[in-house]
């Protein structure tokens, strides 16, 4: 009798004894197979039974079940798409990227489709699961019943009706919180009434950043950059910027950041309003209106049996399983939506600006602010700020979404993101814009006045010693992007190996150096530094050798500085680099060693990519001649112009 196993925790004796009984060890978890590798056992990874082509296929079937559980029938025949709007915009359209990203619903769909691969590929005659949680097991022994196998794990209690009241308290908590921003923006002198501003910039305030270039500290947004202060030096035109959030990234806001965030009465500054300041109490009046009906229809679709068959997967239901995600969908996500559509709208009506200016335009906020400047008529203009690739669920967009808030012009770094947004998003081919990235245009100036050596000896780096930049998210946002973590000891371990060669780590902005610091403690690393999460990355990137990263807008910053770059943990969204000769890389669990040695002392392969980063970066960011700047402001300023001479014949 064969029997496959799912484990992800348990006594490792009993692993070794299903080991030796001839059964098939799967690992459910990176977790697990750390554990199981550690004891000797023999097992494979749960993904280990899809190549590329095959993860591409699962990615393009939880992005189809998703946009297709918008369009199914739930309520009296009406699909979610229908049933919940506000100010004539869809709430699906936020929903979607919810459900998508931070719901459990598509994973399902994910370990349903892998499940039934290894079932076909092993034809096991039972399958066990040990250590799984009760949403997993459940599921197993769900696909199991579905494909004649006889499942003899243990299916532990669900526990989902409690999780659903937790986030129903939540929601009413985030409520209460929300009129109490209401009241701090009263005691701030409420909305504020500024000179009318002909362009409005919105950006992230855990942006913003200090420089010093040739006189004092200057004040400059990562992603904007020098797009704003050139719209401020021309005539005619004056600009207003307005932040969003918190002034410290998520990831790295600790408790007493929140409480002290909550509190304090923050008027803003004087180059830039935060949002906060628009949450009058009129906003917060709407935002209730709107909860309530919202969680109305949650009570009415939790029970309701279309909703129920709508949560199924090949015949497989799991309704039960992610209840509580389609309460957070429901009373955390819309309620927030409908917050930020009412603060956009709260601060178009008193800046009453002729055109509004964004990036991250296709992410929940963005569309709000989308949805806000087309219900007022005034034109929006989105910028590229990251990489764009075919899987990106936000800038997918099927025939039958042309309702769903989209920029009226978009400017893009080069033909390779054109294609995609026309091709995957459904874009009008007048609406996007070909500019090229100031950032890169602003990096190889720079770039040449730098002291490279300078850099290095800050980190104990030698003239003939070869160094090594580390940049990368340590963990997942979320399951559809990957990370280096899994993959730093094996990379750090290369690192000590090599003669000659050093490591310097770059933190993400929205995390903190301990995790790295961990696993060099762990192998008694020497020969890798870490840098400081607010370091300037790119003046690390020239004085570097070489590149790591796995997904990362650092990669594009690198090839403009023709770095070498090599990429870890794949398939990854950057496979592309890859196929197309401008980087290597390393799949998931493997060596990096050799690689890294070809990357930095292998001259004939280092002259490929060079030669292939020539081809790649026309068709990525239009050749980077330097006038990527002067293309974004000249496109800025006349929508702004049409805009005011279309207001200005408007009876």
């Amino acid at each position: 009798m064969k029997t496959l196993v799912f484990w992800e925790q348990g006594s490792l004796a009993r692993a070794h004894r299903l080991r030796g009984t001839g059964a098939v060890l799967v690992a459910w978890s990176a977790r697990a197979s750390r554990s199981l590798q550690r004891a000797g056992v023999d097992y494979a990874n749960l993904g280990s039974i899809l190549d590329h082509e095959a993860i591409v296929a699962l990615d393009e079937v939880a992005i189809a079940w998703t946009k297709n559980w918008g369009r199914r029938p739930l309520l009296d025949g009406r699909s979610f798409r229908d049933l919940l709007d506000w100010r004539g915009i869809s709430l699906w359209w936020f929903a979607e990227l919810y459900l998508y990203h931070c719901t459990r619903a598509p994973k399902f769909v994910r370990w349903i489709e892998m499940i039934g691969r290894w079932i076909k590929r092993e034809n096991p005659d039972e399958i066990d699961g040990v250590g799984l949680g009760a949403p997993e097991s459940a599921l197993l022994a769900r696909t199991c019943t579905e494909h004649g196998v006889l499942f003899v794990g243990r299916v532990s209690r669900l526990q989902g009706g409690r999780r659903a009241r937790r986030v129903s308290l939540q929601s009413r908590w985030n409520t209460w919180k929300m009129i109490g921003s209401a009241v701090k923006a009263a005691f701030r002198g409420g909305t504020p009434r500024r000179e009318r501003a002909d362009v409005l910039f919105l950006s992230h305030a855990a942006f913003w950043r200090l420089r010093q270039e040739k006189g004092p500290l200057d004040e400059y947004e990562h992603y904007f950059d020098r797009v704003i202060p050139e719209v401020e030096r021309l005539e005619k035109l004056r600009a207003s910027v307005v932040s969003i959030g918190p002034n410290v990234a998520h990831r790295r806001r600790r408790a007493w950041r929140r409480w002290l965030d909550w509190i304090r009465l923050d008027r803003g500054r004087r180059s830039r309003l935060p949002m906060s300041r628009f949450t009058s109490f009129r906003v917060a009046a709407q935002v209730v209106r709107a909860t309530g009906g919202i969680r109305e229809a949650w009570r009415g679709l939790r029970d309701a049996p279309g909703t129920h068959e709508a949560f199924s997967h090949a015949g497989i239901r799991f309704f039960d399983l992610v209840a509580a995600d389609l309460a957070e969908t429901m009373l955390l996500q819309l309620p927030w939506a409908v917050r930020c559509c009412e603060e956009a709208t709260s601060a178009l009506e008193s800046l009453r600006p002729s055109v509004i200016c964004l990036y991250a335009e296709s992410s929940g906020w963005g569309r709000a602010a989308l949805a806000a400047g087309q219900a007022a008529g005034i034109p929006t203009v989105a910028l590229q700020h990251g990489i764009l690739y075919p899987r990106y669920y936000s800038y997918r967009h099927d025939a039958d979404e042309g309702a769903c808030p989209r920029p009226d012009r978009t400017a893009v770094f080069g033909e390779d993101a054109r294609r995609l947004l026309v091709e995957r998003g459904g874009y009008d081919p007048e609406t996007v814009v070909v500019t090229g990235s100031p950032k890169f245009d602003a990096l190889l100036d720079a770039a040449r006045v730098w002291n490279r050596d300078e850099t290095r000896a800050q980190f104990g780096v030698g003239l003939k010693e070869r160094l090594i930049l580390v940049a990368s998210r340590f963990r997942e946002i979320r399951d559809t992007h990957r990370a280096i973590g899994s993959e730093f000891s094996a990379l750090a371990r290369a690192v000590e190996s090599m003669r000659g060669v050093k490591c310097v780590v770059k933190p993400h902005p929205a995390e903190s150096a301990a995790p790295y610091e961990g696993c060099l403690r762990a192998i008694n690393a020497r020969k890798t530094r870490m840098a400081a999460p607010s370091a300037d990355l790119v003046r690390l990137i020239h004085a570097a050798d070489a590149l790591v990263t796995v997904e990362s807008l650092t990669a594009m910053e690198a090839l403009v500085l023709q770095r070498p770059i090599l990429i870890l943990n794949m398939p990854s969204h950057l496979k592309d680099l890859i196929d197309r000769g401008v980087a290597m890389g390393v799949s998931a669990g493997a060596d990096p060693a050799t690689a890294l040695r070809n990357l930095l002392f292998d001259d004939d392969a280092r002259e490929r990519l060079a030669a292939a980063r020539r081809l790649y970066l026309d068709d990525f960011a239009r050749g980077i001649d330097g006038g990527a700047t002067r293309r974004i402001v000249e496109l800025i300023a006349a929508t702004a112009r049409r805009s005011s001479r279309d207001s200005l014949r408007e009876p």
